[in-house]
């Protein structure tokens, strides 16, 4: 199989250029050297990823190679499967051994419809190793349309059209994140109902339950740069946190972010098994006009970073999508429990208030799903648009806030 001799030409190659020998190879990654040798000569497909993602890691693979090597075992495991598992079937001479009892006597004859029984399971034994070669090959066709992402990079939804709900619902919130107001991955995608995230989608099953854990960070990295929008005027406004303290300060006076909000995800494997991060969603449950609410400044001359994975997202768009900030890495990615991933997104509007939350997908082995990623208990993000309204700052060694130049 073609795919076969890529998996092991890949294997040698990165060998080759590590400088080690089978043998530290195996002592680092924990197999025997002949475990080794059969990996990398395309005799023996493990049944899991994770000895070769190891091989990959402890050989300083570059990500695009880590991502290859993972493609072609998918498609090896689909088609072929272990090896080893198949060699059973040789040995299938049973029928040979059939033939003995009639060379006994004639007595002996009673113990002839044992061998009948034998040869029958043989049939359906045959059978269901066609059901599974067909499994198996449905089951190569639907990872090799997930696997097109590591080829093509991170998949977003089309964005073409113009969504007439959108504008027609001004202040309005949505039961369910319908189709129209959030974008879809593919055309066999259905939106998640309620603000509670549950529902399915087609081909990625949300309910699957997923092999990764997300810590989410509300305040994202640039803390100080946040603006709010407060339903309060400035004397009855505690004066800006430290950096920490912020999400605290918020949920204090009742905040909402304004403009923008900035989150950070940690998403880290939960189990042995490596998991591919494939996509990143957005989907937005309510479009409302913006709070007429008083809006205050957490810092003055600040400038977000651009993190490894940063997106950033316009959510006045008809169809938002999360769009790679310029100078960053990019989906996918793979993570495992002690390789965690960071992934950074700025979501914006100015002119609704708008109540968002996002989806990660991902695929491990002959699994995959997506996850719902918001602030906990099914709460959305929200953002809301601070154009026109009174901007409040805090100066440096102040004791009150002050009104400010607005800022769009």
């Amino acid at each position: 199989m073609r795919e076969t001799d890529e998996v092991a030409r890949l294997l040698q190659e990165l060998k080759s250029r590590s400088g080690l020998s089978y043998g530290a190879l195996a002592k680092r990654l924990h197999l025997s050297t002949s475990a080794l040798h059969r990996y990398c000569n395309g005799d023996v497909m493990p049944t899991e990823f994770a000895p070769l993602d190891h091989f990959s890691r402890v050989c300083e693979a570059t990500p695009q190679e880590r991502v290859e090597l993972y493609r072609l075992w998918v498609v090896v495991r689909a088609t072929r499967g272990n090896r080893p598992t198949a060699a059973p079937e040789p040995v299938a001479p049973a029928p040979p051994a059939t033939p003995v009892p009639p060379a006994t006597p004639v007595p002996e004859a009673a113990p002839a419809p044992e061998p009948v029984p034998d040869r029958a399971p043989a049939v359906p034994s045959r059978r269901r190793t066609r059901r599974r070669g067909v499994l198996a090959a449905v089951t190569a066709i639907a990872l090799l349309v997930a696997v097109g992402v590591v080829v093509t990079g991170l998949r977003l939804r089309p964005d073409g059209e113009t969504d007439p709900a959108r504008a027609a619902d001004a202040g309005s919130s949505t039961g369910s994140p319908a189709p129209s107001l959030s974008p879809q991955l593919s055309a066999a995608a259905v939106a998640a109902a309620g603000a509670s995230l549950p529902g399915a989608t087609g081909g990625a099953d949300p309910s699957t339950s997923a092999p990764i854990s997300v810590a989410v960070h509300p305040s994202g990295w640039d803390a100080k740069c946040d603006q709010y929008v407060v339903n309060r005027p400035p004397s009855e406004v505690p004066r800006p946190p430290a950096v920490p303290e912020a999400a605290g300060w918020a949920s204090q006076v009742g905040a909402v972010p304004g403009h923008s909000r900035s989150v950070k995800l940690t998403v880290q494997g939960t189990g042995w098994d490596t998991v591919l991060l494939t996509g990143l969603n957005v989907r937005v449950t309510r479009v409302a006009a913006p709070l007429a609410w008083n809006a205050y400044s957490m810092g003055e001359g600040c400038a977000g970073g651009v993190g490894a994975r940063s997106y950033r997202i316009d959510l006045d768009a008809a169809r938002p999508v999360p769009v790679v900030a310029d100078g960053s890495g990019s989906l996918p990615v793979v993570v495992t429990q002690s390789e965690p991933a960071v992934i950074e997104v700025t979501a914006e509007t100015t002119t609704h208030d708008v109540s968002w939350y996002l989806e990660l997908e991902w695929t491990s082995g002959n699994r995959k799903g997506m996850l719902p990623v918001d602030l906990g208990h099914g709460t959305p993000f929200r953002t809301s648009a601070v154009k026109d309204r009174p901007l409040y700052a805090y100066p440096a060694g102040g004791q009150a806030w002050e009104q400010a130049p607005a800022r769009q």
